[in-house]
């Protein structure tokens, strides 16, 4: 597949969208004002201009890149205690057990007001993370998947590695303590 240097966010997006079109399914842009929802209850992230772009363009995207791509009310359901819909439900379960069994798992690494599911698989452990560390404006992705554990400064780093299909970011050892 052909990288264009240089390419934004808006291209990177619509590039994805145009090669999962066939196998998945995006959904149209949900209205919301609040911010991308953490998993601490009822607290809320700024919108930074890369998830701004991502969230104008669609809402949750079913079947996309490490999952299932949540939107800002699917986000929320980490906050329930009882979950209506089965497919939510059951990333909500996959993603606790990874935190609760996975080993230096962000999800309980970090404070819950640090941490926003950006995608998950109802199916698996795949599943991205929205890390958020003070005094930047986009979040980290912190992706796990059967390669192991891969973090990229913001969106457009993720977008542009999953176009040139560079699995490189599972080689980096970022771990203390963690020799090759």
């Amino acid at each position: 597949m052909n990288h264009k240097p240089g390419m934004n966010i808006e291209e990177a997006l619509e590039k994805v969208l145009d090669e999962l079109s066939d196998d998945s399914s995006p959904k149209p842009v949900v209205s919301f004002e609040k911010g991308i929802p953490t998993l601490k209850a009822g607290y809320f992230r700024p919108l930074s201009p890369m998830l701004k772009s991502r969230f104008e363009k669609l809402g949750g995207w079913e079947e996309s890149t490490h999952g299932d791509w949540l939107d800002p009310a699917e986000m929320e359901c980490f906050w329930e205690s009882q979950i209506v819909d089965e497919r939510l439900n059951e990333i909500v379960q996959q993603v606790k057990a990874a935190a609760d069994h996975w080993q230096n798992d962000a999800g309980s690494l970090f404070s819950l007001h640090r941490i926003s599911v950006f995608a998950a698989s109802r199916y698996t452990y795949e599943r991205i993370y929205l890390v958020w560390f003070d005094e930047t404006e986009e979040p980290e992705l912190w992706v796990y998947d059967v390669n192991g554990e891969a973090r990229y400064k913001d969106l457009l780093s993720y977008l542009e590695s999953y176009i040139k299909d560079d699995l490189s970011a599972f080689l980096n050892k970022w771990k203390l303590g963690e020799m090759e």
